[in-house]
């Protein structure tokens, strides 16, 4: 089909859309992953040594290093700045549109593919994540462009020769990105399509036949070769506690229901969260009468729903692999029109519901903003405005949505309405810098720094104090996160003290900045010895008491 099949409209909203990664890239590094995955490619540039990881100049091997490199990348290109860190972030947002656009353009039709791109770069979860540096994003995208080739090479086996090595290739990228889901996904979903359709099995065999696994291998097997010669054991430290134990146990103390996951994607899908459900309950009203095609995406959907589900360690962040399927699912189920009388009740009753829910929360936000004035500190009416207003452009959207082709003027409100709670989001990240970031912390402690003086952090450790002191903490009292892993290594003997660190302070001659959560500074001024504290100056993550 010609692209004068794509309405104008359609073109013109993707090509907003398209900005949307690049706007306000230089906004304050947000705690945590924000901050630490900006940290650890400015110590990779500054260290020379682009293979071991370090965060805080301490070796951190609990994720694999593409992210790391595409930041470094960055540095060496632009300097060391907030929006440098995240140019990469925005460019793999960027080959994400592009990979559901190509997908849907070839697997349903162009129209299809375009829309989808629209709508997964305005739903929230996506676009937020766009601006938030995390490994998520770059597994989310060579997640997207693997399953993508073993659906072409599974509809089309004649172009399995070059759609196996560039889907192998994006596995292995997937894998360089969080570790052994980026095989486990793309395997599994594989294996899983080839059971469920007969008519995939040929397609599947000439997937196996070319290169596909062995340039996966090839794109992974460098770097742990020589990260098993550089550090003995870490095969087991990578694989058995950052893997298996991570999801098999609660080691890491991040709990979930078994309904967590709902309600992120839920929230994470915004403004298209009915039409998202209407797609998954059409061909589960009617599995077998559903599109071949539709049914392979929502297992894949489902795949990894359920795996992330049944893990014991969960992050609202687990789940964006399923966005860009999702997404063209919705899109899929918008342009068929024609919903029976099940499909469209679904729909719009959720759309009804969301409305409500939201048209709730904003009198509530209003009723209580003078009881609650974290309301109006954290800008929370921004994100309840928009949310409202998408809720009720996507309600006017699915009444409209009967026919065979997308309502121009509705579609067009509800994605504006995407893009403004992004836009909302940013604003409020702007004002509220002083609680989400380090940067003020850091200036504090520059302010009166000289040679020789030293940074601790207490019951706490802010991962942009680094980044922006570009000096390490030398010391982490009552608290050890992800440096617990070194806690026995002497090279790392002064790293994680105790209370008796802060009651031997300061060094003659010597002035220690301590940064103190504010909850337990009461109790931190009884460790202090009278008079040592010199200043303190609050901030709301993190008190700095001189100490001299």
């Amino acid at each position: 089909m010609s692209t004068r099949s794509v309405p104008a409209v359609l073109w013109t909203l993707l090509a907003v859309v398209a900005t949307m990664p690049f706007w306000d890239l230089g906004h304050p590094l947000w705690e945590v992953d924000d901050a630490r995955y900006a940290e650890v490619p400015r110590e990779m540039v500054e260290r020379g040594d682009w293979l071991t990881p370090s965060l805080n100049y301490v070796e951190y091997l609990q994720k694999p290093p593409l992210i790391y490199w595409l930041g470094a990348l960055s540095y060496s290109a632009f300097g060391v700045s907030e929006a440098a860190a995240r140019v990469p972030l925005a460019l793999l947002a960027l080959l994400g549109l592009a990979g559901v656009l190509w997908l849907g353009w070839w697997l349903f039709d162009p129209a299809t593919g375009v829309t989808a791109a629209i709508l997964l770069g305005t739903c929230v979860q996506f676009s937020i994540l766009s601006h938030l540096l995390t490994p998520d994003m770059a597994l989310a995208v060579f997640l997207l462009w693997s399953s993508a080739m073993i659906l072409r090479a599974i509809h089309r086996p004649q172009d399995a020769w070059w759609a196996g090595p560039i889907g192998g290739a994006a596995a292995g990228l997937a894998f360089l990105s969080k570790g052994l889901v980026g095989f486990l996904f793309p395997g599994a979903w594989t294996v899983g399509l080839a059971l469920l359709f007969p008519e995939a099995r040929r397609g599947v065999t000439a997937l196996l036949k070319s290169a596909a696994i062995p340039v996966a291998l090839l794109v992974v097997a460098p770097w742990f070769w020589v990260m098993t010669k550089r550090h003995p054991g870490f095969l087991y430290h990578f694989f058995i506690e950052h893997h298996l134990l991570r999801y098999l146990t609660p080691e890491f103390n991040r709990p979930g229901p078994w309904y967590y996951f709902i309600g992120i994607g839920i929230a994470g899908l915004l403004p298209w969260t009915p039409l998202a459900l209407g797609a998954i309950a059409a061909p589960a009203l009617q599995w077998r009468a559903s599109d071949a095609r539709v049914r392979q995406l929502v297992v894949w959907v489902a795949l990894i729903f359920a795996f992330f589900t049944a893990s014991k360690s969960k992050l609202p962040t687990y789940i964006l692999p399923l966005f860009p399927q999702q997404c063209l699912l919705a899109a899929e189920f918008l342009r068929r029109g024609n919903w029976d009388r099940r499909e469209l009740s679904l729909s719009r009753g959720a759309a009804i519901f969301l409305a409500a829910s939201a048209g709730l929360g904003l009198f509530a936000a209003l009723v209580l903003r003078e009881k609650w004035s974290v309301l109006a500190t954290l800008g929370l009416g921004h994100w309840i405005t928009a949310i409202f207003f998408s809720a009720a452009l996507i309600a006017a959207l699915l009444l409209q949505a009967t026919g065979d082709a997308v309502p121009e003027r509705p579609f067009a409100g509800a994605a504006a309405a995407g893009s403004l709670l992004t836009l909302l989001a940013l604003v409020g990240a702007r004002q509220t810098g002083y609680l989400l970031s380090a940067d003020a912390v850091a200036s504090e402690i520059l302010s009166m720094w000289r040679p020789g003086d030293k940074i601790y952090t207490y019951d706490h450790y802010l991962q942009g104090l680094p980044y922006y002191t570009r000096k390490p903490v030398d010391s982490i009292v009552n608290w050890k996160g992800e440096f617990g892993a070194v806690e026995k290594d002497p090279r790392y003997k002064t790293l994680l003290l105790d209370d008796n660190a802060i009651r031997a302070l300061p060094a003659s001659g010597r002035t220690t900045f301590v940064v103190v959560r504010p909850r337990v500074y009461e109790h931190f001024m009884t460790l202090a010895a009278p008079g040592r504290v010199k200043r303190v100056a609050p901030f709301p993550n993190g008190i700095v008491a001189v100490m001299q």
